[in-house]
């Protein structure tokens, strides 16, 4: 194996990173990534509980995009903030939600972020049918006349409460009701939270029949990497480090060979993020 061929192979393979900080400038996360050994990376543009987002000047774009290039890393993707809510009875708060996402693709876009990814909300004071209608609303006002380069991505849920989107009969429904360029963002530990046993062959079998059934196996474009502390449908979310939870190594070998050419994105405490990091990598070989 020549390095020309092992790089080659290596662009049509996961690559394997971690959610790092942007502390002290966005344009610090590259090097964040690189030095965990990170490939790729996730990060928030603002603060994941609110306030004003940071501006993205043209001075900014091009320290970005210089240290991306600096510390070899191919693709950065964005998380939202935590506060978005789809389905929520307040009116400002869903269309505030609306607000933000579509300002972070038009920000994913400026850096050349790849994907940008959501958690919808929750909802207690509408019917699931109602609730859902409300989130495919959302989606649809988000992406109408957006132009950016950087995709739109839905989050599966862990089903904790009254949290939409834990199924992915709901987040076709969504898709199907909003808009078809919008994908899905698949968590390891939300789905075996949910009841979708990645762990055992059987399990996983079936979970990829749902997938292909429903939304598409396509439409799966990122993967956040996390063992799980609960058991399966325990519909909580509670990540834990790779091979120290309930899913186990085996749970990220299926994922592995079922999405070769999808990214694997930890989002694990930073105590043991470099093993995982190395673990993953292992495990892609």
């Amino acid at each position: 194996l020549t390095r020309s061929n092992y790089f080659v192979i290596l662009s049509i393979m996961s690559r394997i990173g971690w959610h790092v900080s942007i502390a002290g400038g966005s344009w610090n996360a590259p090097k964040n990534a690189a030095d965990l050994g990170c490939e790729v990376f996730q990060m928030f543009t603002r603060s994941p509980q609110g306030g004003a987002a940071p501006k993205i000047d043209a001075d900014i774009i091009k320290k970005f995009k210089e240290e991306m290039s600096k510390n070899g890393q191919e693709n950065c993707y964005i998380h939202a903030p935590y506060y978005i809510n789809f389905a929520s009875a307040q009116q400002k708060t869903r269309e505030a939600s609306v607000r933000v996402i579509r300002e972070e693709l038009e920000r994913g876009s400026l850096i050349g972020a790849k994907y940008v990814m959501t958690h919808l909300g929750s909802s207690k004071d509408f019917s699931r049918a109602e609730a859902l209608g409300l989130v495919a609303e959302g989606v649809k006002k988000i992406m109408k006349g957006y132009k950016g380069n950087t995709e739109f991505l839905l989050e599966i849920s862990a089903g904790a409460g009254n949290v939409i989107g834990d199924t992915f009969e709901e987040l076709e429904y969504i898709i199907k009701n909003s808009d078809d360029g919008v994908s899905i963002c698949i968590d390891s530990a939300h789905m075996f939270a949910s009841g979708y046993d990645i762990k055992t062959k059987a399990g996983f079998e079936a979970t990829l029949k749902t997938i292909k059934n429903t939304v598409g196996l396509e439409k799966i474009k990122l993967i956040h990497a996390n063992d799980s502390m609960v058991g399966l449908g325990e519909r909580k979310d509670r990540h834990d480090h790779i091979g120290d939870g309930k899913i186990g190594v085996e749970g990220f070998k299926n994922l592995i060979r079922a999405f070769p050419e999808v990214d694997f994105i930890l989002e694990t405490k930073p105590d043991k993020v470099a093993q995982d990091i190395q673990k993953l990598k292992q495990l892609r070989k």
